[in-house]
């Protein structure tokens, strides 16, 4: 019961800074912001998992930097700024380039497993959160939006369903409790809450109406798989390394990338998928 108290008053002001921090984004960068923040403390989580882990020797707080300037890289992209786009992809090969010159002279046991595992960070979780730029953007913040609603409710159906139904196990070696039943129970709310999606931004508050039915569909859908693949993904890494949360800096949720692994997978992908539609 505590448990559960903390967790629900945790999501309640999550909620409510992550949606304030959308709906003021477009004015004050504020997604943007809250979301360099976020991605380096989960760059530190990651980086003090592996070295805990898998007995690896990483620098947390240079490979946090390094996230965040490819962070600031996919921000001047986003926003078209040719000149910072090119000090800011010039500035991160010399940091990796740097990396791997400076593991040279360290002389420790494992310097390609160090090498591995700090590119690994940067792709994993430095990348995907830079993403956030390129979709956060004046025009559809709407899809950031929908990102995060469909999210929570995959995982709330997901949950519900699972809990009360779950009998054949989804993918028992990395998820014990994840089941084939709570997986298609978060695939009828996400999808439920697409067509409410579209059916609001497109009638009830009209900004997205040069959206269709069937994009909010294989938009839904495209954050249900992806998100389960970048859930047992982080789960698969905890697993590994003997570690059951990534981190504590959320009462009752764990760590950032217990709470943001759903996103992992889904930002490149959902970025592809509008880049595809603003082609069609």
């Amino acid at each position: 019961m505590k448990n559960f108290i903390q967790r629900t008053i945790t999501g309640i002001i999550f909620v409510g800074i992550l949606l304030a921090a959308i709906y003021f984004q477009t004015d004050y960068n504020s997604l943007t912001s809250l979301f360099a923040f976020v991605m380096c403390l989960g760059l530190y989580e990651f980086y003090g998992l592996v070295n805990k882990g898998f007995n690896v020797q990483v620098s947390a707080p240079y490979l946090a930097f390094c996230g965040l300037i490819l962070y600031c890289l996919l921000g001047a992209v986003a926003t078209g700024d040719s000149i910072m786009t090119v000090i800011g992809m010039a500035l991160y090969i010399l940091c990796i380039t740097g990396l791997f010159i400076f593991e040279l002279y360290r002389k420790k046991e494992q310097p390609i497993h160090n090498l591995a595992f700090a590119v690994l960070g940067q792709i994993m979780v430095a990348l995907p959160f830079g993403m956030m730029n390129l979709i956060a953007v004046p025009g559809q913040i709407y899809w950031v939006f929908a990102i995060f609603i469909l999210i929570w409710l995959s995982d709330s159906g997901a949950y519900l369903v699972g809990c009360t139904l779950g009998k054949h196990r989804l993918f028992e070696r990395i998820s014990p409790k994840k089941s084939w039943e709570g997986f298609f129970g978060g695939c009828a709310f996400a999808i439920g809450g697409a067509m409410l999606l579209w059916h609001l931004f497109t009638t009830v508050w009209p900004i997205a109406t040069d959206t269709t039915w069937w994009q909010w569909l294989v938009f839904a859908i495209l954050i249900i798989v992806f998100g389960t693949y970048g859930d047992l993904a982080e789960s698969h890494l905890k697993r590994a390394a003997g570690i059951k949360d990534s981190g504590n800096i959320l009462p009752g949720h764990g760590g950032i990338l217990d709470r943001f692994d759903s996103l992992l997978f889904c930002i490149p992908v959902i970025y592809i998928y509008l880049e595809i539609l603003h082609l069609l």
